[in-house]
């Protein structure tokens, strides 16, 4: 206000105080107005002005950063999510993988706990690396005595049905058969057979056939009664036959024929005989070539009927 006051003075009065300039109005509010401006102090000269001006730069930059870094957030827990579903993905595939089998039977489901029990024992009975292991398949089956399915030359063992799993494991590029009560035993099915092969095999010890009372031959397609043998003489002769060591080797699987069957006063034992392409087949626990031994008391109780296949 004194600067205008000043102006309205320097411009009505002159040296001689008794003369009044003629400036109008409107040129008075003009110098007015150019002399505050220049009044106002240069913003790049004032160093609280451009201390004010970088710290608004700032909020801004800062401000910029912080948006462009919840962009950024953002897109990394969406490419996370994307990752893990991802693994998630592989892995079940992996999973499903791992426990394909070569038969029908649903692999994929969910193992059984005791499988998984019985998968535990034998890593740590026989010192298999885990990662070299694989269950290839498992079915639920009844052994006809409690060697399992594998009996052991010159061993012998209960008559009993037993209960249990036969399992397959691939490791180290073999398969492997492993045999199972339901009660966390097992066998190494596999094992047995390779030392059994080529060694003394008796059929009267493994099964343990005295005393028996009764030998039928059934047809094994519809179990049908082809004959039977009750004379305590001829049974006698035809278990004195089998009692002996003999050679046996694996056999391929096949459909047999007959059943034959040795019964005694509270159990038996059933022998499934006789393929059209391998004569000498015999399987109870496993398939393996049991020479004459079995097929000769085939022979003997079908010497009134015609044996396809029957050697002459």
């Amino acid at each position: 206000m004194a600067i205008i006051t000043l102006i309205i003075q320097n411009n009505f009065y002159t040296n001689s105080s008794s003369i009044i300039n003629e400036t109008t109005h409107s040129d008075i509010e003009k110098v007015a107005k150019k002399s505050i401006q220049s009044n106002i102090p240069n913003k790049d000269e004032n160093p609280v002005l451009i201390e004010n001006e970088k710290i608004i730069d700032e909020i801004k930059d800062n401000k910029t950063k912080d948006q462009k870094n919840e962009i950024t957030e953002v897109n990394k827990i969406e490419k996370s999510d994307e990752e893990l579903e991802k693994i998630l993905k592989e892995k079940e595939d992996k999973v499903k993988e791992n426990s394909k089998s070569n038969k029908p039977l649903e692999i994929e489901k969910e193992i059984p706990d005791y499988i998984a029990i019985i998968l535990a024992k034998i890593i740590s009975d026989e010192k298999i690396d885990s990662k070299n292991i694989q269950l290839d398949s498992y079915e639920k089956t009844t052994w006809n005595s409690s060697s399992l399915g594998c009996p052991k030359n010159d061993m012998s063992y209960a008559q009993v049905m037993t209960d249990g799993y036969k399992l397959l494991f691939l490791s180290n590029n073999k398969m492997t058969e492993y045999h199972t009560d339901l009660r966390e035993n097992y066998i190494n099915c596999t094992e047995i057979r390779e030392s059994n092969f080529n060694s003394n095999y008796n059929f009267f010890e493994i099964y343990e056939l005295e005393n028996i009372k009764k030998i039928q031959l059934n047809l094994n397609k519809d179990d049908k009664i082809i004959s039977i043998i009750d004379d305590e003489i001829r049974i006698n002769n035809i278990i004195d036959s089998i009692n002996k060591n003999i050679t046996i080797t694996q056999a391929d699987d096949c459909d047999p024929s007959y059943k034959l069957i040795f019964e005694k006063q509270s159990s038996s034992t059933e022998i499934l005989v006789y393929c059209s392409q391998n004569p000498y087949y015999v399987y109870v626990d496993e398939s393996i070539n049991a020479g004459n031994t079995i097929l000769s008391i085939v022979e003997e109780m079908l010497s009134t009927m015609e044996f396809p296949g029957m050697p002459q």
